[in-house]
């Protein structure tokens, strides 16, 4: 049983000034499940080269992010906060909810736990905002909230470990798509990238983006047999080998077809930098550059309705089948 709810979401930059995007880039890439095991001088070059030189560069990004979500703050803080709390208001205030940020962003996962022990709560069911795990998603989330949970010996943590095939998730989604598509154009499904050797070694990421991709194709092509449906990764950083195949080489085959194209996001519960900017900007440009046609994203679910009323039941739901 469980007397609170929180929600852990990755986090973002305060602002985007560089003075907030390079604090944020220290704390996520100075994270030991960020990047897995890097050479121990890592730290100090992000610290002293890497973050400072980036955060400038990414600032721009941030604030061009800020303009083209048109919310006055970071889109991924914006939807969290709103989640959290029409989430809030569909349970009730006999049970709690709180959201936190694992890197940059207020409030992190201490601030909320002393929240819910000074509210006299002892139960706290901790719901990462990740849909897949992975040593980046709910592993990291789960490793920093029992730290944080360390300073708080009376309160006990109930852990949520992803919800890949939760119906509500997959249904509300598959909303979402056959909400913007034409049936006619490819419908590509670009999931955040991992490195390849972490798959190597059993992290069970790519198993689930296969599975939650496989059934959105039954139910896809069972209305439409002859949908084209394509699976890649994104966002690669460093020189180690990424899951594949790459979203930009896939977006940029489709372009050179000169076809439409649908792309979705399914690694993302909120919009963020790597979807409105990464995706709808930078993607988009490879697409028409390489001679593509209409070019559409399908919005992440963030403070969707009918998914807040429906994942309000499954937070409360006492035997989670994520």
């Amino acid at each position: 049983m469980f007397d609170a709810i929180l929600f852990v979401q990755l986090g973002s930059p305060e602002d985007a000034s560089p003075k907030s995007v390079e604090k944020y880039l220290v704390e996520f890439l100075g994270d030991c499940h960020t990047l897995g095991n890097p050479p121990f001088y890592w730290n100090w070059l992000l610290k002293h080269i890497i973050a400072p030189k980036r955060s400038v560069k990414s600032a721009k990004k941030y604030q061009d992010l800020v303009d083209r979500a048109g919310l006055g703050e970071m889109p991924l803080i914006y939807y969290t906060r709103l989640f959290a709390e029409g989430i809030a208001r569909e349970i009730g205030p006999e049970i709690p909810v709180r959201f936190a940020f694992e890197f940059g962003a207020k409030p992190s996962i201490v601030d909320a736990l002393q929240e819910f022990e000074e509210l006299g709560k002892k139960d706290v069911r901790v719901i990462p905002l990740y849909p897949q795990r992975s040593l980046v998603t709910t592993v990291a989330v789960r490793d920093l909230s029992q730290a944080a949970f360390q300073k708080f010996p009376r309160l006990r943590m109930h852990f949520v470990d992803g919800f890949p095939l939760n119906e509500v998730w997959l249904e509300e989604t598959l909303q979402g798509i056959l909400e913007c598509w034409d049936k006619k154009c490819p419908i590509l499904f670009s999931f955040h990238g991992t490195p390849q050797k972490w798959a190597e070694k059993g992290d069970p990421y790519h198993l689930d983006c296969e599975a939650e991709v496989e059934w959105f194709r039954k139910k896809i092509q069972a209305e439409n047999p002859e949908a084209e449906i394509r699976m890649t990764y994104q966002s690669r950083f460093g020189p180690v080998k990424w899951l594949g195949p790459f979203t930009s080489t896939c977006a940029e085959e489709i372009g050179k077809q000169h076809q439409d194209l649908l792309v979705v996001c399914p690694s993302f519960t909120a919009d963020n930098l790597e979807t409105i900017y990464e995706i709808d900007v930078e993607l988009q440009d490879v697409f028409k550059n390489a001679g593509g046609g209409n070019f559409t994203r399908v919005p992440c679910l963030n403070i969707r309705p009918s998914w807040v009323e429906r994942f309000a039941k499954e937070a409360v739901r006492e035997n989670w089948e994520g």
